[in-house]
């Protein structure tokens, strides 16, 4: 019967044991994504944000490669999202001069910053800077202005 006490305490403090640990293991968050530098980035908007005649990905020339990056490098970590809240602004692709690609998915998260994940579950703030003042606004500003030139400049051509 003495042997029987003991076992039973032992399972009860293994059981807490292991909910311990899965509780640890679960509420921690996952390292934070290095993005590297950017050869190219293409970038799609998601309805409403997009025009509607042309819902296509614009191309960000390099001299305004500094100005979207910096809105879609991960800092802080903002939990896992699955469903359809907070909405999907944007679609990013960048390309790196060793060839690898990383999609950034882009998420409203308020004013400041955007919410971006390369996974597609695990999302972040991204990289929140002093002159940032709203980061998907102005992300959504600076694709919808180059698609604007890229439109008027084919018009003209």
């Amino acid at each position: 019967m003495k042997n029987a006490g003991i076992f039973i305490l032992g399972f009860v403090c293994g059981a807490a044991a292991l909910l311990l640990l899965l509780t640890v293991s679960a509420s921690r968050s996952p390292p934070t994504p290095n993005l590297k530098p950017p050869e190219s980035i293409t970038v799609l908007l998601f309805p409403p944000w997009t025009r509607t005649d042309t819902p296509e990905a614009v191309t960000v020339p390099a001299k305004r490669h500094g100005d979207v990056f910096r809105r879609l490098i991960p800092e802080t970590y903002y939990g896992e999202v699955t469903g359809d809240y907070p909405p999907i602004v944007a679609d990013a692709k960048i390309a790196h001069p060793d060839e690898t690609q990383t999609r950034v998915l882009v998420r409203e998260g308020g004013k400041n910053p955007a919410v971006v994940s390369v996974d597609g579950i695990h999302y972040f703030y991204a990289k929140n800077e002093p002159d940032v003042f709203a980061g998907v606004t102005e992300l959504i500003r600076i694709v919808r202005e180059l698609d604007y030139q890229k439109q008027n400049q084919t018009k003209t051509e």
